[in-house]
């Protein structure tokens, strides 16, 4: 099993022979087995005991006896007690997540606290099958098939590879003890009753169900690599990037593959669940308008598109432009430059410059966000327009319309920022000199989501 072990580490990369582990012992089988394995093998490692104060002289008897353990033998060792049923109760948190959540931020505490490189933890093989099938029975994605990893950062689990058989027998065989958990019995507890209940049915059907999970797992693994390399090539294609968000084309989506599985995978990182994202694919053709929430997103559907954009309340704003500033509104940034008209090298066609005449400028201008009842000559067009009309006539999202702002002059507006100016600020051929503004939409960093 020693052997084994060594394989696992240099297979997996899971640490190098330099490198100082804490390894967390709880006084069971199977960190005392892996207490041992480490002995002999003569790593660098300290011990980690947690006691959860929940079995009152029984878990006191615990932490006495992995403390024996390492004095024994001369290994550096921490314990901590931690008031589990108060922490559940504040949090409103189960036991188990409580517990889960206190270790694991002590460990991580201890690792920076003492410089160790790696938290290595005693899962091992059954470990995987038991979560494995909690995962399928509270419905999990591909993700939830290959249960524990054996390396998660700076988390290691080196008997991974192992089973619970072999680890008893290796306990067996060099006369080891170890302490039981009393409520490992406990069939109340889901982990419990796949473990007494369902993994033994299953080795009814098949006996060596441990080395085919260890298979499965490998190709679940594989699997996962590839589906995940997909789909941030679908990320890629499909989440066009928009002032403060993102557009997802209807069409696009459906002419995918598999259209609900691209969703749902798009969707995720922001924080909509699967049942919010089977209600907007299920809708996906009905009228524009119906808006789906996560905790942190917008999901609004205008027409052929999707749009995805951040919860925020955008009250009214008014700021005040001076010559030659640049200024933040909520989609961007605006710079003002002006140029003589013998400066001056020609249009751009990108609808983000606006080239208005300063003469008709009188300083400060202001920008505001637009309001029902403004309007505009839009240059280009016949008349006057509603900028609320101009807007529909665009197609801007309903989610954006609200951040949308207009540059004002003396009351009237010289530029819906971003879109269109009123052709009042043209440039003519008596036109002395330019200001040039030039918008710089905030468009969201995609990578810092996903």
């Amino acid at each position: 099993m020693l052997h084994e072990l060594r394989q696992f580490i240099s297979e997996k990369q899971l640490f190098s022979p330099d490198e100082k582990i804490l390894l967390t012992v709880s006084g069971g089988i199977d960190s005392i087995v892996l207490f041992d394995l480490f002995l002999k093998a003569g790593f660098s490692f300290a011990v980690a005991h947690c006691n959860f104060c929940l079995r009152g002289d029984e878990s006191d008897k615990d932490e006495q006896f992995v403390s024996d353990l390492a004095i024994r033998n001369g290994i550096s060792f921490h314990v901590k007690r931690f008031d589990t049923s108060s922490f559940a109760s504040d949090n409103a948190l189960s036991i188990q997540m409580a517990a889960r959540e206190l270790r694991y931020a002590w460990f991580e505490e201890l690792a920076q606290t003492f410089k160790y490189d790696r938290i290595a933890t005693a899962h091992q093989l059954n470990d995987i099958i038991e979560t494995t099938m909690i995962n399928l029975s509270r419905g999990t994605g591909i993700a939830g098939l290959h249960g524990i990893p054996e390396k998660n950062g700076n988390i290691i689990r080196p008997l991974l590879s192992s089973s619970r058989t072999s680890i008893r027998s290796y306990a067996e065989e060099n006369n080891l003890e170890w302490r039981e958990d009393s409520s490992n019995i406990e069939e109340k507890y889901a982990r419990n009753l796949i473990r007494h209940q369902v993994v033994p049915a299953l080795k009814k059907l098949n006996p060596n169900l441990e080395e085919i999970f260890k298979q499965n797992t490998e190709r679940f693994k594989g699997t996962e690599q590839l589906f995940k390399h997909h789909i941030q090539q679908y990320r890629k294609e499909l989440l066009v990037p928009i002032l403060n968000g993102h557009s997802i084309s209807i069409a696009s989506i459906d002419a995918t593959p598999a259209p609900f599985t691209i969703l749902t995978e798009l969707l995720l990182p922001f924080g909509f669940n699967f049942v919010t994202i089977q209600s907007i694919y299920k809708n996906r053709f009905q009228a524009s308008g119906a808006a789906y929430y996560s905790p942190a997103f917008l999901l609004q559907k205008d027409r052929e598109d999707w749009f995805l954009t951040t919860i925020e309340q955008i009250s009214e704003f008014e700021f005040t432009v001076y010559p030659e500033s640049t200024l933040t509104v909520p989609t961007g940034t605006v710079h003002f430059q002006t140029i003589s008209i013998e400066s001056f090298k020609g249009f751009s066609n990108a609808q983000n410059i606006a080239y208005i005449d300063a003469d008709k400028i009188d300083w400060p201008l202001t920008i505001r966000n637009w309001q029902d009842g403004d309007k505009f000559y839009p240059f280009g067009m016949q008349g006057m327009k509603k900028v609320s009309d101009f807007l529909i006539d665009l197609k801007v999202p309903v989610s954006q319309k609200k951040k949308i702002s207009i540059l004002i002059n003396k009351g009237e507006i010289v530029w819906i920022v971003g879109f269109r100016t009123d052709k009042t600020y043209k440039i003519t051929d008596s036109t002395k000199k330019i200001l040039i503004a030039t918008f710089s939409p905030l468009i969201q960093d995609l990578d810092n989501i996903i």
